[in-house]
């Protein structure tokens, strides 16, 4: 795939954003897991964790780009819950 720099910088915001949703929900799993199943969370949450901080960190390597300070988080998780909650519900 031959992309142009844009093209580039989109995909790694949309990952961005996907990662902001995953970890959302990698807390919830977490915060409603015990014993084993909670340890496995939070494994899981620190790797989403490692995962994030290095789209962050290739982000950051775009020229003029700079990080992801106008990424609204709360807006991110709203949009993609609400699509996930919307097939669930056609279920």
């Amino acid at each position: 795939m031959h992309g142009g720099q844009s093209d580039r910088h989109q995909v790694i915001r949309e990952l961005f954003e996907l990662f902001v949703t995953v970890q959302q929900m990698g807390q919830v799993f977490a915060n409603t897991s015990h014993g084993a199943a909670h340890n496995n969370a939070r494994e899981l949450n620190e790797l989403l964790h490692q995962v994030r901080l290095k789209i962050e960190e290739i982000h950051a390597e775009f020229p003029a780009i700079g990080r992801f300070g106008d990424v609204d988080e709360t807006a991110i998780v709203a949009r993609l819950t609400t699509r996930f909650e919307a097939r669930g519900a056609g279920r």
